[in-house]
């Protein structure tokens, strides 16, 4: 009796457990039993709609932001969910606000043609309008040389960006000559026939013209110009050479200057020439160091002669006999010498 006494005691109080988490702790924890009506809050400021939903018990929130430039920026335009639908207690209410219209950053046009920025403002939903055309020496004709609205700033959908467009250099009704080629004074003459002025003149060191001709001009020939308008021209570089005569105990020596900007144009011939008087005098040593080392070798056949000479004792004897032995001797040496090398 006491085993099922226990076993009935522990299944009531685990009925009352159920019981209890049921209709108890769990409602109070997730507020099952309490449902309400969500407000609508469409039109409102998100301040306002965050406020009266938590006055109902439920919980504002920031959903996206939609574009509409017929409300101002922050009006809630649409919420989920929707008004009048009931949810429990403490739900979350995402709510849709306005961004107002919608503005575009104005991209960088300078240096485009005009085609490209108009292309490019299409994109972004701009126009490009023209405001004036101007002669400009930087910029070809036709390339966007200035721009109205700054790069960067945010303007409304729509809205057209003003551009200076380039209509190139400012022509004349004088054609610039032909120069190049020419030499500087000749080329200056013909300028100023012209009624143009002389412009920066830039010397630069060359092999395709002259001496002091005119390498390049700008403007170029043939294009239209105003009167007394600049003309640069660039110059073949003259050499300009200085003798300076040192003094020196074995006599006079010349030396030659030449101009630091033109040592670079000459300055391989002279290594060229060092290197070739450099080989001669190799050569020329070496032969001499030949002519050196060769000397002439005696035979040990006359070397056993010289010293048996040494050896010898003279005596006296006929002049004759002497002069009879000195004759024999300088033929067996003639033979040994005249005998077969190898």
């Amino acid at each position: 009796m006491e085993v099922w006494k226990k076993i009935l005691i522990g299944f009531g109080g685990l009925i009352v457990f159920v019981l209890i988490m049921n209709f108890v702790v769990m409602p109070t924890y997730v507020r099952h039993n309490t449902l309400v009506k969500v407000p609508s809050v469409i039109g409102l400021s998100y301040d306002e709609a965050k406020k009266k939903l938590d006055d109902a018990g439920l919980e504002g929130l920031q959903g996206d932001i939609r574009y509409d430039p017929s409300k101002p920026i922050g009006t809630v335009l649409d919420q989920n969910p929707p008004g009048e639908q009931t949810v429990k207690d403490g739900r979350r209410i995402y709510l849709i606000i306005s961004g107002g219209e919608q503005l575009y950053d104005v991209p960088n046009l300078i240096g485009r043609t005009l085609r490209e920025a108009k292309f490019i403002l299409s994109q972004r939903n701009l126009q490009a309008q023209e405001v004036e055309f101007k002669p400009s020496v930087q910029y070809p004709a036709g390339i966007v040389l200035l721009q109205l609205e700054q790069a960067g700033s945010k303007v409304k959908k729509g809205t057209k960006i003003g551009v200076v467009v380039s209509a190139g250099m400012e022509s004349g009704d004088i054609k610039v000559p032909d120069v190049t080629g020419k030499n500087l004074e000749e080329a200056k003459k013909l300028l100023l026939q012209s009624k143009l002025s002389i412009g920066k003149i830039s010397y630069q060191p060359t092999t395709n013209v002259s001496i002091n001709a005119v390498i390049d001009q700008y403007p170029k020939a043939n294009s239209m110009a105003k009167e007394n308008q600049r003309v640069d021209l660039f110059v073949n570089k003259e050499i300009k050479t200085k003798i300076i005569i040192e003094g020196e105990e074995d006599g006079l020596k010349e030396t030659e200057q030449i101009d630091d900007e033109l040592k670079d144009n000459i300055e391989y011939k002279k290594e060229d020439s060092k290197r070739d008087d450099k080989k001669k005098d190799d050569k020329s040593t070496k032969s001499l160091d030949k002519k050196d080392d060769v000397k002439p070798k005696t035979s040990d056949k006359d070397k056993d002669k010289k010293d048996e000479k040494k050896t010898k004792p003279t005596a006296p004897k006929d002049k004759k006999d002497t002069d009879k032995k000195d004759t024999d001797k300088k033929d067996e040496e003639k033979k040994d010498d005249g005998g077969t090398k190898f």
